[in-house]
């Protein structure tokens, strides 16, 4: 056995940096090892055992029932009412008009404040991309067009029920009201809408 010190100095340099051979310390090594043994373990306990020993389900178990509790949460909302009638009296347009001119849902924005269509479409002509029944307008709030930059609810600030009903409402009063300078119509996309 020798007892000649180690040469931890390597002879190599580069940049002026010549590297020490030291051992990684053990605590790192163990943490390292660790790692290693408790990634085999995760592995083997949710991918491969059919009952995981640690949780309560495999991962596609908990998938199933993340699904099964989605379409709970969807059967437990309430059905929107088909057929829809527009509001006329002069109250339920006033809170459209608000809701529609209000800086919440900025409806105003893309459309005008006269609904003459600025980035969105002219409101108050007869040619119409995505339905003009009370139902499908509505639904085109609810849901909105995000591919061509319409958020649901105008700026995903939730409408109410009332609140919605009240928009659609105010937007189909401004039918035929002609502003000045409304956008153009797209006449590939826009088919006439009957009242």
């Amino acid at each position: 056995m020798s007892d000649k010190p180690r040469n931890e100095l390597l002879a190599h340099e580069i940049d002026g940096i010549r590297e020490f051979d030291n051992a990684l310390p053990r605590w790192w090594l163990y943490g390292f090892y660790f790692t290693i043994l408790f990634s085999a373990a995760y592995f083997v306990n949710f991918h491969v055992l059919s009952t995981p020993l640690v949780g309560k389900h495999t991962l596609v178990e908990e998938y199933q029932e993340d699904v099964a509790d989605a379409a709970k949460l969807a059967a437990g909302r309430p059905k929107a009412a088909a057929h829809k009638t527009a509001l006329t009296d002069p109250a339920s347009l006033a809170a459209g008009e608000a809701i529609f001119l209000g800086q919440t849902n900025l409806c105003h924005t893309c459309h005008r404040a006269d609904l003459g269509g600025l980035v969105g479409p002219n409101l108050t002509d007869d040619l119409w991309r995505h339905g003009c029944s009370v139902d499908q307008m509505v639904q085109n709030v609810t849901t909105g067009f995000p591919e061509k930059g319409m958020l649901p609810f105008g700026s995903t600030q939730r409408l109410t029920d009332e609140q919605l009903l009240q928009v659609v409402s105010f937007v189909i009063s401004k039918r035929g009201s002609n502003p000045p300078n409304p956008k153009a119509a797209d006449p590939q996309l826009d088919v006439p809408c009957s009242r």
